[in-house]
């Protein structure tokens, strides 16, 4: 197989892995960039709306509505960062009751799904696709 055909085949699985995730979210009653977010509080909680789209690669104004949303709902409080402008992001009580249907059945699937692979062959994984990214990063920024 060629680079060109791993290069496809590796962007159809990274698309394909996002749209399992979107249905999941769907099947919660919630949208793609919603579940993603509360995925992102329950793993990094107390971080800010910037953090959140750097890390997960949502547009910001995406995260800023989404955060909105919840904290009308009361799944989300915001207190105060390093200044005034920044602000921290956390999951309330009745927002980890909220994700937790959602967050308890993506967990287990990828605890499934990497048991159904190995452990050996996930951590290998995740590390090659840490290496491939910081390189293509370098490449793309010209470093």
């Amino acid at each position: 197989m060629t680079v060109r055909q791993q290069m496809k085949e590796l962007c159809s699985c990274l698309c394909r892995q996002d749209e399992l995730y979107a249905t999941l979210a769907r099947r919660h009653g919630m949208s793609f960039h919603t579940a993603l977010t509360l995925y992102a509080l329950d793993q990094d909680g107390g971080c800010t709306q910037k953090q959140i789209a750097e890390n997960w690669m949502i547009p910001k104004q995406t995260v800023n509505t989404v955060v909105k949303d919840l904290e009308r709902r009361g799944y989300v409080s915001l207190r105060a960062g390093r200044d005034q402008k920044e602000k921290l992001v956390d999951l309330t009580p009745a927002g980890r009751a909220f994700a937790a249907p959602c967050l308890r059945e993506i967990y287990e699937l990828e605890d499934r799904a990497v048991d159904a692979m190995g452990q050996e062959r996930f951590r290998e994984m995740v590390e090659a696709n840490t290496a491939f990214t910081r390189a293509f990063a370098r490449e793309v920024r010209g470093a």
